[in-house]
């Protein structure tokens, strides 16, 4: 176990690619489970509800397609094992570091608006921080992209920042629509 986590953190630091993990759908699925069961921690614990919930086991399954979808336009389907594997090993290690900081987050930018209309534009060091955290998992992404579909890194850069603009404004208008 301790062997793979130090695979996944290689993976994180370039030294190694999605293919130096085993492709064993087992290890996939394993990952799978434990990823939801790491985002749904995080929700609960930060006061999240049902919708909330919800909207990330969608996203969760949204990435497995995602994956899926990118390795097929490139006729390169027999990665995807590996390629999932090294986007959930490497997310549940990002969403782990990033979780002491959440409760440390001030409140939403809504509910900070002063009487006065003002919003205070300091940004705090946790959110710095899991500013950071998303910069590196969008790295991470496009390295393991680059590996799995053979493409040069920037491309693999612009296709990770598209795919997570259309997941937030996904997760914005699910959200904001029952409210």
């Amino acid at each position: 176990m301790l062997r793979l986590i130090f695979a996944f953190v290689d993976v994180m630091l370039h030294r190694r690619g999605p293919e130096d993990l085993p492709s064993s759908r087992f290890l996939l699925w394993s990952l799978f489970a434990v990823a939801i069961g790491v985002n749904l921690a995080i929700l609960l614990a930060g006061g999240g509800g049902a919708l909330e919930v919800a909207v990330s086991v969608l996203i969760s399954l949204l990435d497995l397609w995602f994956v899926w979808a990118l390795l097929r336009t490139f006729s390169r389907e027999g990665r995807f094992r590996q390629t999932m594997s090294a986007m959930l090993g490497t997310g549940i290690i990002l969403r782990l570091i990033g979780a002491p900081l959440v409760p440390l987050l001030p409140e939403p930018v809504a509910a900070s608006v002063s009487a006065a209309g003002a919003v205070s534009s300091s940004v705090t060091l946790p959110e710095l921080v899991l500013l950071l955290l998303s910069i590196w998992s969008v790295d991470i992404g496009a390295f393991v992209f680059t590996r799995a579909i053979e493409r040069p890194y920037l491309l693999c850069v612009a296709v990770v920042l598209g795919y997570a603009m259309l997941i937030l404004a996904l997760q914005a208008t699910a959200l904001a629509a029952a409210k």
